[in-house]
């Protein structure tokens, strides 16, 4: 049940953005992982979260890795839109309260 309701905290917020805003959001790609989880973003998807401040945004989470979060994903979306076709990928893990991961850019 943990890894249920980590995969959705965990996605909700760029769900739910690029369900408003970029169409489809079934471009979005969850995926369960040992103790965590791993979510690819398309380019279009990828390109709404540095249009938008998604990761500016998440900052102000109430979660203690939010800032840490919010920062870096802001800095790889910035990254990854330099590219025709560049996206980001990030995981997490661990129990909610500590989570932990990485994230990167692609350039496609």
């Amino acid at each position: 049940m943990r890894g249920v309701v980590r995969t959705l905290a965990v996605g909700a917020l760029v769900t739910g953005a690029a369900a408003a805003g970029v169409g489809s959001a079934s471009a979005l790609g969850l995926q369960p992982l040992p103790g965590g989880v791993q979510v690819d973003l398309s380019h279009d998807e990828t390109m709404f979260v540095k249009n938008n401040n998604i990761g500016l945004a998440a900052t102000q989470l109430p979660h203690p890795s939010a800032e840490s979060f919010g920062v870096t994903l802001q800095a790889v979306s910035d990254k990854a839109s330099e590219y025709p076709a560049g996206r980001v990928s990030f995981t997490m893990f661990g129990p909610f309260d500590q989570l932990s991961g990485t994230m990167a850019a692609f350039e496609q």
